[in-house]
């Protein structure tokens, strides 16, 4: 019994230290995500698979850097451009790339976001790059998709040029769903490369909705998760003494 209660007031002692030496500053912290890739970087977005992600998000105008007749028209300095390999003037400096490098369509991946709660009317973004349709699986597709429960809902595909549109889908009737974007560059034929740049949600009135206020991952979860771990180990060490 001593020893039991002994390993029962050290994992309480372990969680109490957790807590209040900053750890819980860190569990409190909202989910990092960037719609924009103006971070510089992918957070907020897993590779599912694949290459094709090794130099996004690129930086600046690449297609008119190359003299290829297409400006990017992109939103700010960064997005993400499957036949890109230019990365600003920091990290292109340290990889030895020049704006207006390629690497062509050859690459392909997958690129999912995290997970979000929808509670829009629309979703938004900038789109372009090959048009090469969403078939079930991804295989051969350019697509940005948004997906429910590993099940495509909605799906956009660029028209073979290189200069961004917007495009829009009515997300009205899927309040409250929790729902993932996925990226598709899946072709490494002609065009076979996605552009993709600015997504957010846009609420009844047609303004931006903050991404920090639809993130499905919620500060806090991890702290239960942290404490339960306590307890599995105070168990565990109470069994083994038995």
């Amino acid at each position: 019994m001593k020893n039991r209660n002994s390993a029962f007031l050290v994992f309480v002692c372990v969680g109490l230290g957790l807590l209040y030496s900053g750890v819980s500053h860190v569990v409190a912290a909202e989910p990092e995500f960037t719609g924009d890739f103006e971070t510089g970087d992918l957070r907020g977005w897993t590779i599912v698979e694949g290459d094709a992600w090794d130099f996004q998000p690129t930086f600046g105008d690449n297609p008119t850097a190359r003299a290829r007749g297409m400006p990017s028209q992109h939103e700010g300095d960064w997005w993400i451009g499957g036949y890109e390999k230019y990365q600003g003037p920091e990290i292109g400096k340290e990889r030895n790339q020049v704006p207006g490098m390629i690497q062509g369509d050859g690459p392909q991946g997958i690129l999912e976001s995290m997970p979000f709660k929808i509670i829009g009317e629309e979703i938004s973004f900038m789109i372009n790059g090959g048009n090469h349709p969403w078939v079930e699986g991804g295989v051969g597709s350019t697509c940005v998709n948004l997906e429910i429960d590993g099940k495509m809902v909605y799906t956009a595909t660029g028209t073979d040029t290189e200069t961004f549109r917007t495009a829009n889908w009515d997300v009205s009737d899927l309040e409250g769903q929790k729902a993932v974007i996925r990226l598709y560059d899946m072709n490494s034929g002609g065009w076979g490369h996605i552009n993709f740049d600015n997504v957010y949600q846009v609420d009844k009135n047609g303004d931006k909705i903050p991404w920090e206020k639809v993130m499905a991952v919620k500060p806090g979860g991890k702290l239960s998760t942290a404490w339960g771990a306590i307890k599995r180990g105070y168990y565990t060490a109470r069994d083994s003494d038995m």
